[in-house]
């Protein structure tokens, strides 16, 4: 008799090449650094409950395949594998020829390979999606006996990293840590035992795993297989309550601020860039549980059929499979329920960013209404200064024109001073006759007043070369030092509005210009 929601497999051996090309990433290249680690868990005896439960479980490590043939003939009742890693990022701590004598040694579906892929080395989060439920019958049950199966799947599950909160504002710090974990279960009924093999499992999951097994052997009960499923499957939900609540208040925060800001041309200062990053980086957190979520709901559901198909009803000792049915029910309504809030949480999160695409739309038209406010005023002052300008020009014409006829009137009578000028000297003296007369000593006269003129144009030639020269030096150094303060204004970053002030400036300048050219008007 098939198990219900079995899924048909490939059985045919994966490739070698195929398996090294594929996994070169994920298995670590030194045995050295491989940490393979067997638990079994003694039988028990008359001791008490404490003493008992301190040396219950008995962990072993595994270096090679000898080791590996020697517990696979053993009768234990329960066998758990644990692969350790270091970090979410780093290879597992096995080798992948030791995982590959695992394989062999307890005779593994292929399909384990499938869920070994998403670990390993990577330098980002990836494959969030997780392989699907695999299951198979190994032999068909008997008569009040249980018939040897396998399964296979993995899940996520989410632990407090206790990161220290950076002193500078961070976008991507998160004090939770999205894992992941694998569980490989096979039964074998020759044996009555139940190997159990856990990839980078948590250390909740792990104590109370061996909580129960050890328990049950304290108690004399049969350990049934999908007891170990409902444990691990339990330990995931109380974190994932607190993950959610979490996100629901980061959202919320966001929400609020991004709600009771204030709209107007300063509104990029209420909601800053750093919050539109972290409301990105909870809308992409919200899409991956919405994965995650659904494959843990896949899988439940896929346990509970295996339990209800393996059960042996009246034949069942000791039989728990009623009470872990209804459990597993209760864990998948919870996971029904989280997808239910993650869906909530998604459409909050894409209402508010959309929320602030609207304030950043509107704040974009009400700068760009700002500046078209600002260049029309500036046109209106350029026509008034243009027009006030226009009216200096002709004022300074007239002023020219009156300046012209000045300089002709005294070109005019210029000899005629010159010639009065000399004869009123001392030079020329006038006797009581009427006859003119020049002195002797006039030619100290000429002799003083030609070099002294020579001299007073030398003297201005020098001076007016001299300027012209130093105006020109200081002209490549204006040049320079323009040019880095332009470079300085395109490096520093532009705020809105820009326009609006740099109209202001030139505005309050022309004034200033205006003022000083009216003052030097007669």
């Amino acid at each position: 008799m098939s198990a219900i929601g079995t899924v048909d497999i490939d059985r045919r051996p994966i490739p070698e090449e195929k398996v090294d090309d594929d996994f070169v990433n994920t298995f670590c290249q030194s045995a050295t650094l491989s940490d393979l680690r067997l638990d079994t868990f003694n039988n028990s005896d008359s001791q008490s409950r404490l003493e008992w439960m301190e040396k219950c479980a008995v962990r072993r490590p595994i270096s090679g395949l000898s080791s590996l043939q020697h517990f696979a003939e053993q009768t234990n009742s329960c066998q758990i594998f644990c692969i350790s890693q270091k970090s979410s990022y780093d290879r597992l701590r096995i080798t992948q020829e030791l995982f590959h004598q695992l394989v062999t040694t307890y005779s593994m579906f292929p399909s384990i390979w499938d869920f070994m892929s998403p670990f390993g080395f990577k330098t980002r989060k990836s494959d969030i999606g997780d392989a699907p439920f695999r299951y198979r019958q190994r032999e068909h049950n008997g008569v009040g006996v249980l018939g040897s199966f396998e399964c296979a799947y993995s899940f996520r599950y989410t632990v407090l990293n206790h990161r220290v909160d950076p002193e500078g504002p961070s976008a991507d710090f998160d004090r939770w840590s999205v894992r992941q974990m694998a569980v490989y279960q096979q039964y074998d009924s020759s044996k009555d035992r139940i190997m159990l093999l856990l990839v980078t499992p948590s250390n909740t999951a792990r104590l109370k795993l061996e909580d129960l097994i050890c328990s049950t052997n304290v108690k004399r009960k049969q350990l049934h297989a999908f007891d170990l499923h409902q444990t691990l499957i339990s330990t995931l939900h109380g974190n994932w309550r607190l993950y959610i609540r979490d996100l629901e208040r980061d959202l919320q925060i966001q929400s609020d601020r991004v709600t009771l800001s204030r709209v107007n041309v300063e509104t990029d200062f209420m909601v800053p860039f750093l919050d539109r990053q972290r409301l990105k980086t909870t809308e992409d957190k919200i899409l991956d549980l919405k994965i995650i979520f659904d494959c843990l709901s896949h899988t439940v559901s896929h346990l509970s059929r295996q339990c209800q198909s393996n059960c042996l009803g009246m034949q069942c000792i000791d039989c728990r499979c009623p009470e872990m049915i209804e459990e597993l029910e209760e864990q998948l309504h919870d996971i029904e329920i989280n997808i239910k809030r993650t869906e909530v949480l998604h459409k909050r999160a894409q209402a508010t960013a959309q929320l602030i695409s609207d304030v950043l739309a509107y704040e974009n038209a009400q700068v760009m209404n700002l500046n078209g406010r600002s260049l029309y005023e500036l046109t209106q002052e350029s026509k008034e200064e243009n027009s006030k300008m226009r009216i200096l020009t002709e004022r300074s014409t007239r002023d020219a024109a009156a300046v012209k006829i000045l300089t002709v009137i005294t070109l005019i009578y210029l000899p005629v001073t010159v010639v009065a000028s000399i004869f009123s000297s001392q030079l020329i003296q006038v006797d009581d006759h009427g006859r003119i007369s020049v002195i002797s000593e006039s030619w100290w006269f000429v002799v003083v007043s030609l070099p002294l003129t020579v001299f007073t144009f030398l003297f201005w030639r020098y001076w007016l070369s001299h300027t012209m020269k130093k105006s020109e030096q200081k002209k490549p150094t204006q040049a320079s030092e323009q040019s880095k303060a332009d470079e300085g204004h395109s490096s520093s970053p532009m705020r809105v509005g820009t326009i609006a002030e740099l109209s202001r400036r030139l505005q309050a300048f022309r004034i200033q210009k205006r003022d000083v050219a009216l003052q030097h008007l007669p």
